[in-house]
């Protein structure tokens, strides 16, 4: 088995991809600066450079090239963007891509002909705005391009189609009503810049999901919603996670129909969650559900 990680620099995925390798799993993740994300691994409590050197492969590139993409997917070592011969791929893929966030006090204008900007109420903006979006957009050309061109058909391309996870957030439902009152002010104005680039990036994989059989996401999604964002990559180690209380039994999980409504939950946690029940469990209690989980 092996997990191939996208945005593996952002802590949820980090933390994931941490779990994953600590637990003998191999891993294949794309990085436009590998250097960052190996120094953001061997930070991470267990991990070794021996353990990056045998389980992990870096690829270097950008999630929004289709051959980097594909790159990525690909477990065949002698793969070329260019070869049309049968492959094997990746059992499970799982993203964490997201813009860089900053705090911003003035917004463009919405006119076409002057191109300036104006005071506002605080908000979070992105360096790139649309990167989710553009990211899966290519992750879908990418898994339809291996499809018809390594694989004799579609449905023996489906068979072994990967498993998709994609981290996403709570707020998507109307009036925020997956998030606790006391924060949804915050959400609508501090949050909607990179709320509907999550947003966008569902949109993608539900119209996908909704081609059935004729669509390249065989294995299926898992959407994981977290409620607001804490702490860094770094998990914890059994020791500080019993003294401070910490660890998956705190973690309240819910889906779109029934939420799991709460404040905050940490990205190592977040990460925990998702090598728990995707890369150990197999996702499939999840499939085509958007998951909140909170702590």
């Amino acid at each position: 088995m092996t997990i191939a990680f996208f945005g593996a620099t952002g802590g949820c995925a980090n933390a994931c991809l941490a779990y994953t390798l600590l637990n003998g799993h191999k891993a294949r993740a794309l990085a436009r600066t590998p250097s960052k994300l190996t120094t953001l691994l061997l930070d991470q409590p267990g991990i070794t450079q021996q353990i990056l050197d045998a389980q992990l492969e870096i690829i270097q590139g950008d999630a929004t090239d289709v051959d980097s993409i594909t790159k990525t997917l690909i477990t065949d070592s002698n793969f070329t963007p260019n070869d049309h011969a049968p492959c094997k791929l990746v059992s499970s893929i799982i993203s964490g891509l997201g813009g860089t966030p900053s705090m911003s006090f003035t917004r463009e204008t919405k006119c076409p002909t002057l191109k300036f900007r104006v005071p506002a109420l605080p908000h979070i903006e992105l360096s790139n705005p649309n990167i989710t979006e553009q990211a899966t957009r290519t992750l879908l050309v990418a898994l339809a391009g291996i499809a018809s061109e390594r694989f004799e058909s579609l449905e023996a391309y489906r068979a072994v189609a990967p498993l998709v996870t994609v981290i996403s957030t709570t707020g998507h439902l109307p009036g925020h009503k997956d998030v606790p009152v006391l924060f949804r002010p915050m959400y609508s104005m501090l949050l909607p810049i990179p709320h509907a680039d999550k947003l966008q990036m569902e949109k993608l994989l539900d119209e996908e999901v909704r081609c059935g059989e004729r669509g390249v996401l065989g294995a299926g999604v898992v959407v994981v919603r977290p409620s607001f964002l804490t702490g860094d990559h770094r998990i914890s180690v059994k020791d500080e996670r019993e003294k401070k209380g910490e660890g998956l039994e705190m973690v309240r999980v819910g889906t779109e129909r029934d939420p799991a409504v709460g404040y905050t939950i940490s990205r190592a946690l977040v990460g925990e969650w998702i090598f728990e029940e995707v890369v150990q469990g197999g996702g499939k209690k999840w499939v085509e559900e958007k998951v909140t989980i909170t702590s």
